[in-house]
């Protein structure tokens, strides 16, 4: 079974003012990671601008739904619904309906865990895992208009999220937290 953990970058956390600037996927099958940036679409002439992340969603939506099942971090509450709605804001098909698994529910206290709080940093934090990079203000604001100096250190931060998801959510299994993997 191919499961893919990913992230989105974006430009804000409402889908209408909030193209995806980067998104990771790691295939935990061959343990690839794939990077999706939007200065790449710029530079083949795929976009118009640096907000234009039609053919980013497209290709992050299509490479998605090549695998059995997805997983992110608080991806139920925002990284699948905002690529759905930019997929749609675009006049797209929305990524289809996938099992998919959401470990960040499991480490609120209620459900599993209760580390510090139930972000990744912190959850990495309380297992001994990878550290989540820090991204300075400036820096995301450089990304967004295409600096590629800045938009390659938010992109080493999505693929740093990307590996501790994986990490944790797999740790979660062998915990016996996660018991079933619904339709999102």
């Amino acid at each position: 079974m191919r499961v893919a953990y990913f992230d989105l970058e974006t430009h804000d956390l409402k889908p209408e003012f909030g193209p995806i600037i980067c998104a990771s996927v790691l295939d935990s099958g061959s343990g690839e990671m794939k990077t999706f940036r939007m200065d790449s679409y710029r530079r083949r002439k795929k976009a118009k601008d640096f907000n234009d992340d039609r053919a980013l969603a497209v290709d992050l939506r299509d490479y998605l739904e090549t695998f059995h099942v997805t997983a992110g971090w608080f991806s139920k509450g925002f990284d699948l619904s905002h690529l759905r709605s930019r997929l749609v804001y675009h006049g797209e098909r929305p990524l289809k309906e996938m099992l998919h698994v959401d470990a960040n529910w499991y480490f609120r206290g209620w459900r599993g865990l209760k580390p510090m709080s139930s972000k990744l940093k912190h959850v990495s934090q309380f297992f001994g895992f990878e550290e989540k990079p820090d991204v300075k203000p400036e820096v995301w604001m450089a990304a967004k208009q295409g600096n590629k100096v800045a938009l390659d250190e938010v992109c080493e931060r999505c693929e740093a999220d990307v590996r501790i998801t994986a990490a944790i959510t797999e740790k979660a299994f062998d915990l016996g937290l996660i018991k079933n993997i619904n339709r999102y």
